[in-house]
This record gives C-alpha cells, sequence and structure tokens, in this order.
C-alpha cells in the first residue's frame, strides 16, 4: 500500500500528465461552450399574430383559439390595428377569417422560421377543410369518422428525440471531447509503460533488479494509471454538467462505468506504447498523440456528423473505433432510451478495455532481459 501511495503521488504530481489527461480537455471544451454551446437549440415561444375575425363566425374561429397559448399567441383586432401591428413588428403575421364562399388567408411583414410554421399552419387547415368537404359530399358515411381521426391527430408536435428527451446535436462535440479525455490517458499510460520497461529508461532498469515482484509492480501501476484517470473523466462530467449546464440526464452509475471503461482502454494503450523498446521516443509520442486524435476524428470531434456520415457507408467502421463506442454509450445513456443500442456499445467497449489491459499487463510482466 506503501508503494501504491507513493506512486499514485508521484504520478499525479507530473505536470504533463495532468494537463493532458484533465486540463486540455476541460480548455477545449470551455472553448466549444464559447464558440456555439447556444446553437444546437432554440427556446421556442408562442408566434404572436393579429387575427382579423369575420362578421359572421366560421370553423377558422375555432381552429385559431384552440392554437391560442400553445403555438400561437393571438391578438384579436381590426384590419388596420393589425397592419400597424406588423409594421412595428408587434406581431409576426396577420391570420384573416374567411370571407363568404372563401380561403383564410396570411399577411407578413418578412421571411423567417417563424413566419414559415404560420404559413405551413394555414396550408394544413386549407388541405384538412378541403379534404373534409370533399368526403361530405362524396362520402357522408364516413364523415363522422374522418372529423374523429382529424382531432385525433390534431395535437402539435414537439422535437424530441426517441427516448423523450430535449436534444442538442451539439452535445455530440462534448461527447466527442470526452472520448478523447479517456484516449488522452495514454500520456500518463506511455509514461507507466517505459517506466516498468528495463530496456527503455534506467529507472525501469533500477526497478526490475528490485526484489519485489515484477507482476505487482505492473499491477500496482496499471491501478494508479487507471485510477487517476477515472477521476480526471468523472471531474471533466462534472465541470460539463455544473460549470457550463450541459444537460447530462443519464443516471451516475451509466457514465462512471463509460468513465471506467474509457480510462481503462486509453491508458493501457499508453502502456503497450510507451513500454516497446522497438519504437524510437519520437514514434512513440507520434502515436500516442496521433492514434487519439484519429479515433476521436473519426467520432465527430472536429466534423460533428463525421460519425453519422461513416454510420451511413462504413457501419464497422464505428463498431470498432473505441472513442466512437464511447461518444455512442454518452448519447445512448444521455439522450436516447435505447437499452439494446447501449449495451451493445457497452459490451463492446469492456471487450475493448479489457483486450486492452491484458495486453498492457503481459507485455510488461512477462519481458525477460538477457542483461539490462
Amino acid at each position: 500500500m506503501t508503494r501504491l501511495k507513493y506512486r499514485f503521488l508521484q504520478t499525479v504530481r507530473d505536470r504533463g500528465n495532468m494537463f493532458w489527461g484533465l486540463f486540455y480537455p476541460i480548455i477545449l471544451a470551455s472553448f466549444f461552450f464559447l464558440a456555439f454551446g447556444h446553437l444546437g437549440t432554440e427556446s421556442w415561444t408562442e408566434i404572436p399574430v393579429a387575427y382579423v375575425a369575420g362578421q359572421e363566425e366560421s370553423a377558422f374561429d375555432s381552429f385559431v383559439e384552440q392554437l391560442d397559448g400553445e403555438l400561437l399567441a393571438v391578438r384579436k383586432m381590426d384590419a388596420g390595428e393589425a397592419r400597424q401591428a406588423l409594421t412595428d413588428d408587434a406581431v409576426e403575421g396577420i391570420l384573416y377569417a374567411p370571407t363568404e364562399g372563401g380561403t383564410p388567408s396570411l399577411s407578413v411583414g418578412k421571411s423567417g422560421l417563424r413566419e414559415t410554421v404560420l404559413a405551413m399552419v394555414l396550408d394544413a387547415y386549407v388541405k384538412n377543410s378541403a379534404m373534409m368537404e370533399d368526403i361530405a359530399r362524396s362520402h357522408p358515411e364516413q364523415f363522422p369518422e374522418a372529423m374523429q381521426a382529424l382531432e385525433s391527430n390534431a395535437s402539435h408536435i414537439r422535437e424530441v428525440t426517441l427516448g423523450g428527451k430535449s436534444y442538442d446535436n451539439v452535445l455530440e462535440y462534448f461527447f466527442s471531447c470526452f472520448a478523447m479525455l479517456c484516449f488522452f490517458g495514454c500520456f500518463m499510460g506511455g509514461k507507466l509503460g517505459a517506466e516498468n520497461a528495463a530496456n527503455v529508461t534506467p529507472l525501469a532498469a533500477r526497478r526490475s533488479i528490485s526484489p519485489e515482484r515484477k507482476s505487482l509492480a505492473v499491477l500496482q501501476d496499471l491501478l494508479v494509471g487507471i485510477s487517476i484517470q477515472f477521476v480526471n473523466a468523472l471531474v471533466f462530467l462534472a465541470f460539463l454538467r455544473f460549470v457550463l449546464g450541459i444537460s447530462m440526464n443519464g443516471n451516475f452509475l451509466g457514465m462512471a462505468l463509460i468513465s471506467l471503461l474509457g480510462s481503462m482502454t486509453g491508458v493501457s494503450l499508453g502502456i503497450v506504447v510507451g513500454s516497446s523498446a522497438k519504437l524510437a521516443d519520437g514514434m512513440k509520442t507520434l502515436l500516442l498523440v496521433a492514434l487519439p486524435l484519429f479515433l476521436c476524428f473519426l467520432a465527430g470531434l472536429m466534423v460533428g456528423n463525421m460519425k453519422y456520415i461513416i454510420e451511413a457507408h462504413i457501419p464497422l467502421l464505428n463498431r470498432v473505433n473505441p472513442a466512437a463506442l464511447i461518444s455512442d454509450a454518452l448519447f445512448f445513456l444521455n439522450v436516447s432510451n435505447d437499452a439494446h443500442a447501449l449495451a451493445i456499445r457497452l459490451l463492446l467497449l469492456l471487450g475493448f478495455a479489457c483486450v486492452m489491459t491484458i495486453w498492457a499487463f503481459c507485455s510488461l510482466r512477462r519481458t525477460r532481459y538477457e542483461s539490462i
């Protein structure tokens, strides 16, 4: 336990390990938030419209009244007041009740999302009215059923994910940034691996001739590296949730499991590379930097929809990319309630984590040297 304690303190005090394993992802996530943290969603309020009613009550009056307070904020005015309100930008449009034998109409002052919604609402009413009139003329016996079907389909739709939770597509960048943090544990793993390979560093050579069992030393270093990176991952998630205000709706145990598996994969990858005597130091650094960034690029860190492009053309690539699995697991945990898809990602990620951890352990424990 004493060795484990001091190994832990030694690793934490390495500024490079902590910068790349925690502070750099936090800085990158902060820049993401400052650049486009609020672009993915738009707060929706009722569209203010003026309604010019006709001299006689019509079905359109009831239609507008149903929308008032749900999709529209309706203000009844005469024609002159309505035009003035539109000029003053007090309303987004003017709805006119149908004249005798005519159809309702819309007047807007500019083009935009809200004006488009108003046009779609009016178009839907006109088409449904024409359909009901045609049914009443040609098949009057089916008119009650048609009215019932129309009323049951009249509820207004709000854009949500399959899990019923609001989705901001900018979240993908933060999910990929989290995957990058897990893989940047490879820097810590690389140093731990080098310090256990006697043919790589003098420190490892001195440690290899100590009476301590090699397997125990390797296991302790694995535990230290994975534990530190696991805590870094939880701190990063807490930073997203409580500092940046990024919505994380998933349960804590699920996110902790993803953090653990991601940390195991990243640190073990670093140990495998760092302990290799066949690679020069420059090549090791290149691999430890380029490989995580390439995997995270495929997971959408630099191009938000890259993962979906790959899913459409080479879906197998997303199943063998651990960074994409981490990002997907966070998505299915926090946004979608697809438990089956989440379980598949977690099982694949568990497989990668176990393979990399066993590989890292064996690459250090079974090494023998003719001379040091």
